[in-house]
């Protein structure tokens, strides 16, 4: 009896005005909190797309300005009274060579080392244009050692083979940042390998080298495009706006230093 009383009192209890109101709208509450967190997550969404685009056209507008400097001298020391000051002054071809290779990494260290330093504006441009003008003076004077045939065939095939890998980094589901290590692997391998080739003189493993390193340097291309596009989860931050276009740009300058050395040996052997 008694329990049945208590069962009773229970049900009888006044509720409060909050427990009522939980009571008659928990639906249309949760409803209202769901629809408002979409639509805070679709804004956050939206604002973090837009603010990737604008890091993606800033990449590739300083790219665009760096590739334009140094592909320019290159067909400007096509010229022939510059290719003939540059082959007849070879004491003065070294030490530019050594120069600006000189000043390239130590620009590249600082921008590499110092992260505070590739964020802060003027100085981070500073330092790229400095890379740039090094990167020019380094190719051109290699692409003076080949005819004006063989250079504009290397630039055509560079910027072919840039735009193709690009479009294909842009549309693949495959992660090329998985495989950072093994890159990082297969890049030492081929470092030493050069290092043999060209000390003991190897013909064979010496193009063996070139192919591979050039195979090497488009899937760089690839993983480095990933990073700025940013779409499979791993990325370059908003500020690292310099440091990616200079990863981009040294990848585009390997390929064509190794397309160059294809062709002219190719040419060389016919």
């Amino acid at each position: 009896m008694e329990t049945k009383k208590e069962e009773q009192k229970e049900e009888i209890k006044v509720k409060s005005p909050e427990e009522k109101e939980n009571q008659e709208y928990p639906v249309e509450v949760k409803e209202h909190e769901q629809s408002h967190n979409s639509i805070d997550e679709d804004i956050d969404s939206s604002i973090k797309a837009s603010v990737r685009k604008g890091f993606i056209r800033k990449v590739y507008g300083i790219l665009s300005i760096q590739l334009l400097i140094t592909f320019g001298a290159v067909i400007l020391c096509q010229a022939k009274p510059i290719k003939y000051l540059i082959l007849d002054n070879k004491a003065m071809s070294s030490n530019l060579l050594i120069l600006s290779s000189s000043l390239f990494i130590i620009f590249f260290l600082i921008l590499a080392c110092c992260r505070g330093i590739s964020r802060r504006v003027p100085y981070n441009y500073f330092f790229l244009l400095g890379i740039t003008i090094c990167e020019a003076i380094l190719c051109s004077i290699t692409s003076s050692l080949y005819s004006f045939k063989i250079v504009a065939s290397a630039l055509l095939l560079t910027i072919v083979t840039t735009l193709a890998i690009t479009l294909y980094a842009c549309n693949t589901k495959n992660n090329f940042a998985v495989c950072r290590i093994g890159l990082y692997v297969i890049l030492s391998q081929m470092f030493t390998i050069g290092i043999i080739s060209v000390f003991f003189r190897i013909k064979a493993l010496y193009t063996f080298y070139i192919f591979c390193s050039t195979i090497l340097v488009g899937i760089y291309l690839v993983y480095d495009t990933q990073l700025i596009l940013a779409k499979l989860g791993t990325g370059y931050f908003i500020d690292d706006y310099i440091f990616a276009s200079l990863e981009i740009y040294m990848d585009i300058i390997r390929l064509f230093l190794l397309i160059l050395k294809i062709i002219g040996n190719n040419s060389n052997r016919n």
